[in-house]
């Protein structure tokens, strides 16, 4: 045989080879990527396709507020809470025994979220939000790319532990294209949703999250989120100013926490009817912003103007007291969306006010530096995730150099509010995780269909097709009986695998005989000790009489551990 034929089998077969399920989640993870990219894309241009043609403007809702008479600033918010009321009635009547949010579908279900469903409350969530309300735009954003994993993973039928992880992944590239923030995308779905941090998790998360951030950039740029002034990073004794920056945010995120509680409890005494307590809820709202208009929306555009030093803190105090007033009646009434940045803004505030009382104290560090921190510490607080936090604000700001400040505030801020109140604002999302003990699954539940087979007597031609449509390392070999006799690897194979050799003979010499295979009703803490000692991705799996079932994947069973330890 040539040495250059020689050379380009086994380069072909090298490229082919390796193909095993964790590589093939990161490829599928990037797709996800992109299509939760694109969901946050048709969200945002229907928002502001909404504020167009309600307001004749989309660059903020403040500013919209401002510009309208009183009686409009009043009334459009409770039409707005009647129209999405009138959406959550219509989800409703979509019987569906799925989750009803990615959240739930990631820890508690099988990963299965409804598209009408989600579609539905995404309406809903677009009118409250469009209309005035004081809710963060990342809980539908990230639920509709949560969906697209979910859509992916159906269509590919995928088992349930990859399909929960490309939801995840969803998730994460809805987080990462809502905040241009790759790797807070990554983190808040490992941190907060997942609860356990491996390779088999990260690695997909992060192929999501990226691609998510570079699509993104494409249509909005590059540029962080907020902007942030010329700043110097604190040092030395400046930093217990910080310290003491957390302690505030340490106690006044359970408050925070508190008022949305106490508002959902004032509502659920009203009647049970959607578009009353919205539209109610939406009405309180729209009498806060007669006065003040900024209590609009998820505050970004204010966010912004006190980086710039553009408040007084007497109008400030002011401002945080109603923000919080108005995000706890629009969450309290029912509204679909997120109470991720108004946790940002609150913590902003509490920077900036914390930061002008310092400053007049005699401290060095400017009030962008405090207003970062806050931000960063009141998040950490509210949602106990101080990774997540951390990263997230750097990332939004663009300023790795106060990551000293601002880890310190957070890490106190999250000991503080963890003391005081044992959930997080996540807690009516977030229940425990059940336990999924291996003691009590067997290799069954992890089964798969369709691992590449051929007979025993057939040709080398079969096994070139077997290993052209799955492109697995091993061939696995069967009797006429279906009973399992052994597997093949394609690269022991060699030059046996040219056309020339294809009407031959297997060699029985390259027959493994002894491969490792597991059995139905053996339990998966016997399947993980199986693959300890197996470098491949993959092991056939058999019955009692030996006949081929099917496979297992190693990934498959990392990722079910994972869910174990999680739940823990």
């Amino acid at each position: 045989m040539p040495a250059k034929s020689s050379f380009l089998l086994r380069l072909r077969l090298a490229l082919r080879a390796g193909h095993d399920d964790l590589h093939g989640l990161l490829w599928q993870a990037a797709l996800v990527g992109v299509a939760g990219a694109c969901a946050i894309l048709a969200f945002r241009e229907a928002l502001a396709w909404a504020e167009l043609l309600l307001y004749g403007r989309s660059d903020s809702l403040v500013a919209a507020a401002a510009s309208l008479p009183p009686w409009l600033r009043m009334s459009i918010p409770a039409v707005g809470g009647v129209v999405a009321g009138g959406f959550i009635v219509l989800a409703r009547r979509l019987r569906t025994d799925v989750a009803n949010d990615y959240m739930e579908a990631i820890s508690l279900r099988d990963g299965a979220i409804s598209t009408r469903l989600s579609l539905t409350r995404s309406a809903a969530s677009l009118a409250s939000i469009a209309s005035g309300g004081s809710i963060g735009r990342e809980g539908s954003m990230v639920q509709l790319a949560s969906l697209g994993g979910f859509l992916f993973a159906r269509w590919r039928a995928l088992p349930a532990p990859q399909r929960r992880l490309l939801v995840a992944c969803g998730g994460a590239a809805g987080i990462a294209a809502a905040y241009n923030a790759p790797i807070a995308g990554t983190l808040f779905i490992a941190e907060i949703v997942l609860r356990t941090i491996s390779i088999e998790i990260l690695g997909p998360l992060v192929a999501a999250s990226v691609v998510s951030a570079i699509v993104s950039h494409v249509f909005f740029g590059a540029e962080a989120l907020y902007a942030l002034p010329p700043i110097h990073a604190p040092e030395g004794f400046a930093l217990a100013a910080h310290a003491l920056l957390g302690v505030l945010a340490g106690l006044a995120a359970p408050l925070f926490m508190g008022s949305l509680d106490a508002a959902r409890a004032a509502f659920r005494r009203l009647p049970d009817h959607p578009p009353l307590r919205l539209g109610l809820g939406g009405l309180l709202v729209g009498l806060i912003s007669v006065w003040l208009p900024q209590v609009w929306g998820n505050g970004y555009s204010v966010v912004n103007g006190m980086l710039a030093g553009q408040w007084l803190w007497q109008a400030l105090l002011v401002l945080l007291a109603f923000k919080v007033l108005a995000t706890a009646i629009t969450i309290g009434s029912g509204a679909i969306g997120g109470a991720f940045t108004p946790s940002l803004f609150v913590g902003a505030a509490l920077g900036t006010l914390f930061g002008t009382a310092a400053q007049a104290l005699g401290a060095t560090s400017e009030v962008p530096v405090y207003v970062v921190s806050g931000m960063a510490a009141f998040l950490a607080a509210t949602l106990h995730a101080p990774l997540t936090a951390i990263v997230i604000v750097v990332e939004m700001t663009g300023n790795l150099a106060l990551l000293p400040p601002v880890m310190l505030a957070s890490v106190i801020a999250l000991a503080l509010s963890r003391l005081l109140r044992a959930r997080s604002i996540y807690g009516d999302s977030l229940k425990p995780l059940p336990a999924r003990s291996f003691a009590r699954r067997t290799v069954a539940e992890v089964r798969r269909d369709g691992p590449p087979v051929v007979q025993a007597g057939e040709p080398l031609a079969a096994i070139q097709q077997a290993y052209a449509a799955s492109r697995w390392q091993h061939i696995y070999v069967v009797d006429a009986a279906g009973v399992f006799l052994g597997a093949v690897s394609i690269h022991a194979l060699g030059e046996l695998l040219l056309p020339q050799h294809g009407a031959a003979s297997l060699p029985p010499e390259q027959l493994r005989r002894d491969y490792p295979r597991l059995l139905l009703d053996a339990p998966l803490t016997e399947a993980l000790g199986v693959f300890g000692g197996h470098s491949g991705e993959r092991l056939p799996v058999l019955d009692g009489d030996g006949r081929l079932r099917g496979y297992a994947s190693k990934t498959d069973l990392m990722l079910l551990l994972g869910e174990e330890m999680a739940a823990v």
